[in-house]
């Protein structure tokens, strides 16, 4: 006999479900964690995502063609963040405006790349509290 995994359980009430949706977002998608058991990894390296939860065995992406969400997922965390570091190299450096939008669009690639996995899991979370997830669609 297989033994039942036990699932994390839902709160009730506005708040407590907010926060619970908060957390399933940010802290389990940003660690790219199983959104369902928040156990198993989602990753099998850093651009590869699992078919299925290893834990849970929930499949991770059940959809074809999300990438267009993950893309403007992505553009709006790198985007912050970017901003701040042109800011900062506006004023602390005596850069022309090329060498400025050189700098800029480096940064946003680096930030893309260095956190794809983080964004990508944020969008798997997001999925699931849109979807559930289920094993079978």
């Amino acid at each position: 006999m297989t033994e039942k995994k036990i699932l994390p359980k839902k709160p009730t009430g506005a708040i407590p479900i907010f926060l619970w949706w908060l957390k399933k977002l940010f802290w389990v998608g940003g660690r790219a964690i199983c959104p369902r058991c928040e156990i198993g990894p989602m990753f099998e390296s850093h651009f590869q995502v699992r078919k299925q939860c290893p834990e849970c065995k929930v499949v991770l992406q059940p959809y074809k063609g999300d990438e267009l969400g993950v893309i403007a997922l992505g553009y709006f965390l790198t985007l912050g963040p970017s901003v701040v570091g042109l800011l900062l190299a506006y004023a602390y450096t005596d850069w022309s405006s090329g060498q400025l939008l050189a700098f800029f669009f480096l940064l946003m690639t680096i930030v893309l790349i260095g956190f794809y996995k983080n964004i990508k899991g944020i969008w798997i979370a997001f999925i699931y509290l849109l979807t559930g997830l289920r094993k079978r669609l």
